[in-house]
């Protein structure tokens, strides 16, 4: 990867989460700034990210994924982060999946050598876009979804003729009825395979099946529909007739979110083939993990006796505000709010109090119960303690939807020492 010049970016007072009495600077210098977040060194609401979370949560799940003969393929979707996408690579990641044609070119950009778009490709900008990056960069290895003969159609004819050097790999998808997008049975995946292995371009190559389990009717209800579908999906692939797929060095089949993971790893890896297989996860949100949505289902899945899922991963990312108002007795006001924060898989939880020059104080029973634009609404009972000015420190659901809000994030140590900043591109 090439991401250096992502260092050189000059943040000023225009960036959101930079003190605007500091004079512009690059990326590179921050760890010199001396700043820390419980000195009010810099401006809030602040999101701030974790380093010893996040290394611990790399290292976990590399060792997950090398213990049960897997690969991944980080969704980076979750942070479109370029220097996590590099941490996410040292630690062995297969390659590095996008959900969108802006985030492979983002991808693509800086250096990623293998994207998957999970998702269905089509339209003429896009298949050019695809061809010019194949065409220029010999290393570049793309795949896609396909789950229909008229997408396959959009995407031979939004070619127009390009010549690709190499061919663009592509995974027909298999659905669940009343899912998401996806082939909804045998006959017609069969059928979109027939018709990938007759285009003789040269453009395409049929490279395996793809799916996503956390979009299936019932999903959450208990690792069942997760499992059944997962054996739907094996029950698919074995019809494909070999001769579809003898040519290939590896059968790719991929799935595997950052909730139901565990299970898709745990099905896929009892398919036979007479070639050599990759089971692929796209697991994004492992990276940072989050207080709510994601660590609740994968603690969930690390008690359930029947899941092969035992380690505990640390929310990475937190959210720092102050205590601006209290106009009643039982409700404070935080300086943050829906411009900030995620909201859309459960609302922020008050963690830490903060005052300064007094250290760190007892939270007390509160609950965030909703937020505007700047504000987030705070419940508290009596005798909480909580005064102006006092620095909550807040967990959050859903690091998709958290990341997004921000393109700049320092990272922290466990002091709180602001030791490096990432940049998302979103």
């Amino acid at each position: 990867m090439s991401f250096s010049s992502i260092y050189k970016t000059i943040l000023d007072k225009r960036t959101k989460g930079i003190p605007g009495s500091s004079e512009p600077f690059a990326l590179e210098e921050i760890h010199s700034k001396g700043w820390n977040i419980l000195k009010e060194d810099m401006p809030m609401p602040l999101m701030v990210l974790k380093k010893s979370s996040m290394d611990y949560n790399l290292k976990t799940f590399a060792n997950y994924v090398n213990s049960n003969n897997l690969s991944i393929s980080p969704h980076g979707k979750t942070t479109m982060a370029p220097q996590i996408f590099a941490e996410q690579i040292n630690y062995g990641a297969w390659g590095i999946t996008a959900g969108t044609i802006n985030q492979v070119q983002t991808m693509y950009f800086y250096g990623i050598k293998r994207i998957l778009l999970a998702n269905q490709l089509l339209g003429k900008s896009h298949l050019k876009t695809i061809a010019s990056f194949i065409n220029a960069e010999k290393d570049f290895d793309f795949y896609c979804f396909v789950d229909s003969k008229k997408q396959f159609k959009n995407m031979q004819e939004g070619l127009n003729g390009i010549t690709l050097k190499h061919p663009i790999k592509v995974l027909p998808e298999i659905g669940a009825m009343n899912g998401r997008t996806g082939i909804r049975n045998s006959e017609d995946l069969l059928s979109l395979i027939k018709t990938i292995d007759e285009d003789k371009s040269g453009s395409f190559m049929f490279s395996g099946i793809a799916i996503f389990e956390a979009v299936i009717p019932n999903v959450n209800k208990g690792p069942l529909p997760a499992t059944n579908f997962a054996n739907h999906v094996l029950d698919i692939v074995k019809k494909i007739p070999i001769e579809f797929y003898s040519n290939l060095d590896e059968f790719l089949i991929t799935g595997g979110g950052s909730t139901h993971f565990d299970i898709i790893a745990e099905r896929f890896n009892t398919l036979q083939l007479d070639i050599p297989k990759r089971i692929l996860l796209r697991s994004g949100c492992y990276v940072t993990n989050d207080h709510v949505a994601y660590s609740t289902a994968q603690e969930e899945a690390r008690l359930d006796p029947s899941r092969n899922w035992n380690d505990k991963l640390q929310p990475a990312l937190e959210a720092w505000s102050y205590v601006q108002s209290i106009p009643e007795e039982n409700l404070a006001f935080l300086t943050m709010g829906k411009r900030d924060i995620p909201f859309d898989a459960g609302l922020p939880i008050p963690l830490k109090r903060y005052r300064p020059n007094d250290g760190f104080l007892d939270i007390g029973e509160c609950k965030i119960f909703n937020t505007n634009d700047q504000h987030a609404y705070v419940k508290l009972t009596l005798g909480h303690g909580w005064q102006v000015g006092d620095m909550i420190c807040s967990g959050i659901s859903h690091p998709c939807t958290a990341f997004d809000k921000w393109r700049f994030i320092p990272v922290v140590n466990d002091n709180y020492d602001v030791v490096d900043g990432i940049l998302t591109f979103f």
